[in-house]
């Protein structure tokens, strides 16, 4: 499941940093996953021997299947063949066979999860793998004993939206946070998984992260791979990729994606309006009491923002993006904030999906504002070949 370098490069930064949706919209109609994304065609046209999945955007098929993977606890040869090594030196995955039973098995799964979901909740993804599964090839019967006894206490009066808010955009700094500051240039660490040990093991590494902010609508963003340097850059009028393989203009949900990214690295990270938000309740994140808020971003899409009940910081945004079979869930847990010329910002930025290896996390060791920065920067400079 290794893309290649510049498709890579884009993955990455979308899947790792943009958040999405919670709350499901009940009337959605199935059909409508085939133009999630433009220009994405179903995977019965990309793929061969596709059975059940007919309808999935292309570029959720492997999302879906780590979902899958890891709400049984295995690997993809577990369903799947491979045979040696390509010609790049990677495992030779031969994905339409049916060589295994436990794929076949898989196919009888997915089927019984889209009829339960269909029959009983308008299709809509509240029964997955993980229900049964809980991250083990054989589904759980039992409860776990002895039995808890439910604690039954009154039920707190939750704040509103605008009062969680309020307390978030006064505890990072006040209302003028967001424009205190002209530049802010953000120097650090991104450690990601780059390939496995022989044991199998995710081999970890960290490269130099370095974001550049400027104004409201400009954003750097540069960070070192094995294949070498890749930069994602924002202006006023359009975003951009640059590898070292070329570069190319970003456009509909790749620049939406891209610049909700760069919201995050500034001091106030949800740009959603009281108005568009619900309080779901609270839940606790380690030993963090959160209130906990959802905003609708499309049909789709939703994001669960938690926010710390004692000291209003954000800690942590979970994106979940609807598909036929599960829903996805992207991660970002804000952890360390400092205070940085009278602002608070998180210095570790931990980022995670439902693949293991594609968890990372980005450890900043400088940040500083109203640092000069030329405007040129933020535009591309060269196109493709």
């Amino acid at each position: 499941m290794t893309a290649k370098s510049t498709t890579f490069s884009l993955t990455f930064l979308m899947c790792a940093l943009v958040f999405g949706l919670l709350l499901m919209n009940r009337n959605t109609a199935s059909a409508s996953f085939a133009v999630q994304a433009q220009g994405d065609k179903p995977v019965e046209q990309t793929r061969k021997n596709i059975q059940v999945l007919n309808g999935l955007p292309e570029s959720q098929l492997f999302p879906l299947m780590n979902f899958v993977a890891t709400s049984l606890g295995v690997k993809c040869d577990y369903c799947h063949v491979k045979e040696g090594k390509n010609a790049q030196g990677e495992d030779n995955w031969i994905w339409d066979r049916d060589d295994k039973p436990k794929k076949l098995i898989g196919r009888r799964m997915m089927k019984m999860v889209l009829d339960i979901n269909r029959a009983n909740f308008d299709s809509e993804t509240l029964v997955t793998c993980y229900t049964c599964h809980h991250g083990s090839t054989v589904p759980g019967r039992l409860p776990p004993l002895p039995p808890q006894d439910p604690i039954r206490t009154a039920t707190a009066t939750l704040p509103t939206a605008e009062q969680i808010l309020d307390k978030y955009i006064a505890a990072v700094g006040g209302k003028d946070a967001a424009t205190k500051f002209k530049t802010t240039v953000m120097k650090g660490t991104i450690e990601r998984a780059e390939g496995r040990n022989a044991d199998e093991t995710l081999n970890r590494r960290e490269r130099p992260l370095e974001i550049t902010l400027k104004d409201a609508d400009k954003a750097l963003i540069t960070w070192a791979t094995p294949q070498g340097s890749t930069t994602a850059g924002l202006n006023a009028e359009n975003g951009w990729i640059k590898t070292n393989a070329g570069s190319r203009k970003l456009s509909g949900r790749d620049l939406e994606s891209l610049k909700r990214a760069a919201a995050y690295y500034r001091v106030i990270k949800v740009v959603a309006q009281p108005a568009q938000m619900k309080v779901l309740g609270t839940e606790k994140i380690g030993e963090h009491e959160t209130y906990v808020v959802g905003v609708v971003v499309d049909p789709n899409t939703t994001t669960k923002f938690f926010f710390d009940t004692q000291t209003g910081f954000l800690l942590r945004a979970l994106t979940t993006t609807r598909t036929i079979l599960v829903p996805l869930p992207d991660q970002v847990d804000f952890e360390d904030y400092r205070d940085v010329d009278g602002v608070k910002v998180p210095f570790t930025i931990r980022v995670s999906d439902a693949a293991p290896f594609s968890t990372s996390t980005r450890r900043f060791t400088e940040i500083k504002h109203n640092v000069a920065v030329d405007d040129n920067i933020f535009n591309l400079t060269a196109t493709a070949p």
